[in-house]
């Protein structure tokens, strides 16, 4: 019976097969220091397949940093770790698909790789811009694993964390900028995993960190992937008291996944031109059904007289908008500057025409067949894009929760311009520097104004807040609990505001859904095992049953049933079912996707029972056995009543 394996994945044993997978004979068996054989790549197969390789002291052209290639190993590193589900400080645990991930950003990303590879389709960071009076993370190429998971276990007498995996990153420090370099170099190449193909990554930075950014990104994402720089409107009062530059804008590269060809701008109506000139003779144009978009809300509008004098619109028939299109053809008399055959021509080649407002001075504009919308400028700001600014963030931050935690702050209006960004507007959307959690707002805001299903992924780090600051006078003690209150504040406010606009709707109007307001929090924490390395690959029977249970003391079932699912990449927003069969608790995920009993001494009717589900996937604990049959009769009762089934011990 094979033992799952509650590591995260060897990164480098997966990098070697997909060269192998290219060029077979580069795998080769090499022995270590310590005299172990394993599989290995050879270098000079390698090179003769893809020519010159620079390596020693030869010149190359790259950029490096003290302490790189340790980055490179710890993002490689595995780690024995698991995310704890926490039902009571969440909304919604049952429905929703959103998490709340609490802990070290580089180990949820492990973590997260598991199920969530290549299946990211937006990616949006602020993380610490290095000012010389910020905190970045302390990672093991600076301590020991102990050491590090010390820190996030050190508490007080009342169970509140005291430590710190922060550590601020003064400028008079010999590493200052290799520090920075190594924080991000780590999590960005594993972020590269997690995003889809056609996806899109966008971080913020400043001025100060901004050449350095582009470097690494280059490097790990290719710079033919580099779209471009956003430059941000953050202020309209810059510092005074410079006296060189005084800086209005920060920064948002984007880079993109190998395939993305497209990025959704503004609205294509709000750069139209008019059809409607009072200058132009009178003349009647009639207009197919489904021509016109109509930007205002769907329903039925009478024929008549629009307006007066010379900006008077004859509709000679009754409009009527059903998914904001005229559903049925119309003729309009009024000033156009089109006649019938060119508007004719207009409408086969994919032009729009639009009804801004219910007076029917036509607009039209230019787009493709598939959308309606224009690519992004490289500029974020509140005229061209609607994007609030710096002072507007800590406004609005404020009026939501009593106060503000956070001096700079992203508003709103820029996340969800960003997030925008992605068509797919039933995507992930992953922050893992998410601070006071503006990306979750933003998600559900643009859900609940397009009907949009995004999800969202939100990851920091408890750190505590300084007992001076307005959070702690607030009553927060960590970050995550202000980004989990934002989150229920600003949840609670979207669905009140979109029931109340249903409330008001006219007859035929249909109602706005809810959106997913709900998130589910998770705490990364040590293995629920107390040695899951010592597991060998197969169990061996006689040995089986002569180990101690290894399940740590404070652990719950729902701790483990966690703990498997990046194993079989289920995502951590898997439906979830307890069932009681026989007395014993069974857990089904998903649709018997996986059935788990983790209930010690689990009888043979139950396992029969479980089989007879024919579940995709079956895990029982070593504990669960009865006698020294127990695991074969497990085995045998799957194989004849559902030999389909992957079964495993844990």
């Amino acid at each position: 019976m094979e033992k799952v394996d509650l590591s995260t994945a060897n990164i480098a044993t997966e990098n070697a097969a997909k060269l192998a997978e290219l060029f077979p004979d580069v795998l080769t068996e090499v022995m270590d220091e310590d005299g172990n054989v394993h599989y290995g790549i050879d270098a000079e197969a390698l090179r003769a397949h893809v020519g010159d390789i620079a390596e020693g002291k030869r010149e190359r052209y790259q950029f490096t940093w003290p302490g790189k290639q340790r980055a490179r190993a710890e993002a490689i590193r595995q780690i024995d770790k698991t995310m704890r589900p926490v039902p009571e400080e969440s909304v919604n645990w049952d429905t929703t698909e959103n998490l709340y991930i609490e802990g070290d950003n580089l180990d949820a990303l492990k973590i997260l790789r598991e199920t969530y590879a290549g299946k990211i389709k937006m990616i949006y960071i602020d993380p610490p811009y290095n000012t010389g009076h910020d905190f970045i993370y302390k990672d093991s190429r600076r301590q020991s694993q102990e050491d590090m998971d010390s820190l996030s276990s050190i508490r007080d007498d009342e169970g509140n964390q005291m430590g710190s995996r922060f550590e601020l990153n003064s400028e008079s420090s010999g590493t200052f900028h290799s520090d920075w370099c190594t924080m991000m170099y780590e999590r960005l190449l594993l972020a590269k995993d997690l995003l889809h193909h056609r996806g899109l990554l966008l971080s913020s930075i400043d001025e100060r960190e901004l050449s350095n950014l582009l470097s690494i990104m280059d490097e790990i994402y290719g710079q033919k992937n580099r779209l471009g720089i956003f430059k941000w409107n953050k202020t309209i009062k810059a510092p005074t008291l410079s006296k060189l530059i005084r800086n209005k804008y920060e920064y948002v590269v984007a880079y993109r996944g190998r395939d993305l060809e497209i990025m959704r701008g503004p609205d294509s109506y709000n750069t139209a031109a008019p059809l409607f000139n009072s200058g132009n003779g009178k003349s009647k144009v009639a207009f197919s059904a489904g021509s016109i978009d109509c930007a205002f809300s769907d329903g039925a509008y009478s024929a008549g007289v629009y307006g007066e004098g010379e900006k008077a619109v004859v509709l000679h028939n009754d409009l009527i908008v059903k998914n904001g299109v005229n559903a049925e053809a119309i003729e309009i008399t009024g000033r156009f500057k089109w006649t019938q055959s060119t508007v004719n021509e207009r409408v086969a080649s994919g032009q729009r025409f639009m009804f801004k407002k219910p007076t029917f001075t036509t607009l039209y504009y230019y787009l493709d067949s598939a959308n309606k919308f224009i690519a992004p400028s490289d500029v974020l700001n509140k005229d061209e894009c609607g994007v609030l600014r710096n002072d507007e963030a800590y406004s609005e931050l404020s009026k939501l929760l009593g106060f503000s935690p956070f001096d700079y702050s992203k508003p709103v209006s820029l996340v969800k311009y960003l997030v925008r960004m992605i068509v797919d507007s039933n995507s992930i959307v992953l922050d893992f520097f998410s601070g006071s959690a503006t990306t979750a707002h933003a998600v559900m805001q643009l859900n609940a104004e397009d009907g949009g299903n995004r999800k969202f992924i939100m990851v920091q780090l408890p750190e505590v807040c300084d007992e001076k600051s307005e959070a702690a006078k607030a009553g927060y003690s960590t970050i995550c609990e202000i980004g989990k209150q934002r989150i229920r504040r600003a949840g609670a406010k979207i669905a009140a505001e979109v029931e109340e606009g249903n409330a008001q709707l006219k007859l035929g109007e249909d109602p706005k859904p809810v959106p997913d307001i709900g998130f589910r929090v998770l705490k990364i924490d040590s293995s629920n095992f107390k040695d899951v390395k010592s597991a060998p690959d197969v169990i061996q029977q006689d040995a089986l049953f002569g180990m101690a249970d290894n399940l740590k003391s404070d652990r719950t079932p729902e701790d483990i049933l966690f703990q498997l699912f990046p194993q079989f990449e289920i995502p951590f927003s898997a439906r979830i079912e307890a069932l009681s069969i026989c007395g014993k608790t069974v857990y089904s995920v998903d649709d018997d996707t996986l059935l788990a009993c983790f209930d010690a001494e689990v009888p043979e009717d139950v396992i029969r029972a479980m089989a007879e589900r024919q579940p995709l996937r079956a895990v029982l604990r070593d504990a669960s056995f009865i006698g020294d049959d127990a695991l074969t009769n497990f085995e045998e009762i799957f194989k004849t009543l559902s030999p389909s089934t992957e079964t495993r011990v844990v």
